[in-house]
């Protein structure tokens, strides 16, 4: 009993004093901040929890925070306003698009979307729009089974078109890096559904939510142990993300092929020009509308930092359309459609 004595009172001891150094040295406690795009009952909260995606896009109108504070409009089952009302414009080849922030068109009004652009443009075709903010390819996968299953009745998607971003790479195996950023309405860090690879397995994450450790609030030297075990141990997962990420891009090939969708891979923003590695191989058509994020951020992107600006997608719209004007040609002239 004395030695065991002993022990609690020199780990007791040892512990103020790394809590002590820790704040001198500048640390600070954990501090539950909810996300500004989560948090309940505001203006700018464009979402709502979901239990299996996370998160999807909250019906009605939101307004960015980005410059311009553009009012994005959302329909129901997290799909972004393609059209002026949700009519599905007629009998016309249906087109789905996918993926997170780029594709929901974050910032930009309806109007300017490239979504909704090409709608415009292609009076005929039925496009839905189904990204979501901070989605990775793996969500976007599941986004995409859901409403293949819910939202889409005696049709399936002709063409099924996922926009990719090189964040989604450290998205899709929810990397230390990611789960950071994002936080709840209750200010706990959230970690996306996700792949890893166990052995030569794909292996699939569900979401969950990461609450703070017992005095964790109050504690810097519990809020230090908690982050070394969550970036050396749990989430240390960015050397997996290139390989997860080719293989969560072949099931969706899969996926399309499944139910009778051609599938298109849209790159639109690179800037650590990963997607040289992503696409090495790749057995679907992969379209690289980006650059203009790299050569001339303060010409195409909001406040010269943010989401892609009105110009931007414009230019979107134009390369996805020519890409997709060759498409339907040539599927009309094969007699598929």
């Amino acid at each position: 009993m004395k030695n065991l004595a002993l022990f609690l009172i020199s780990l007791t001891v040892s512990a103020l004093v790394a809590e002590v150094g820790l704040r001198f040295a500048g640390f600070n406690a954990r501090e539950l901040a909810a996300d500004r795009f989560f948090t309940d009952g505001e203006e700018t909260t464009w979402s709502v929890p979901d239990s299996q995606l996370g998160w999807v896009n909250k019906a009605g109108v939101s307004i960015s925070i980005e410059h311009g504070g553009a009012p994005m409009t959302f329909w129901d089952q997290g799909r972004r306003a393609t059209r002026e009302n949700l009519e599905s414009p007629g009998d016309g080849a249906a087109v789905m698009f996918v993926g997170g922030s780029n594709a929901q068109s974050y910032g930009v009004t309806d109007q300017e979307s490239f979504p909704y652009l090409l709608g415009q443009r292609n009076p005929a075709l039925w496009i839905e729009n189904f990204g979501n903010g901070g989605y990775s390819s793996a969500q976007a996968l599941l986004m995409a089974k859901r409403a293949a299953g819910e939202f889409y009745d005696a049709i399936v998607p002709q063409l099924i078109v996922l926009t990719f971003a090189d964040s989604h790479v450290v998205r899709n195996v929810s990397d230390q890096s990611w789960v950071y950023s994002i936080s709840d309405s209750q200010g706990r860090y959230v970690s996306p559904p996700h792949f890893r690879l166990e052995g030569n397995q794909l292996v699939f994450w569900p979401f969950r939510t990461i609450g703070p450790w017992p005095l964790e609030t109050s504690s810097v030297l519990i809020t230090t142990l908690h982050n070394v075990w969550m970036q050396s141990v749990l989430f240390d997962s960015a050397d997996e993300s290139v390989p997860v990420t080719k293989r969560v891009l072949a099931r969706f090939a899969k996926f399309a092929e499944t139910i009778g969708s051609d599938l298109l891979v849209v790159i639109l923003e690179d800037r650590t020009n990963v997607s040289g590695q992503v696409f090495e191989g790749a057995s679907f058509p992969v379209l690289d509308c980006s650059g203009y994020e790299r050569s001339d951020p303060k010409g195409y992107l909001l406040g010269g930092n943010g989401h892609p600006n009105a110009k931007l997608h414009a230019h979107f719209a134009d390369c996805i359309g020519t890409w997709m004007s060759s498409y339907f040609e040539s599927r009309n002239s094969q007699g598929g459609l």
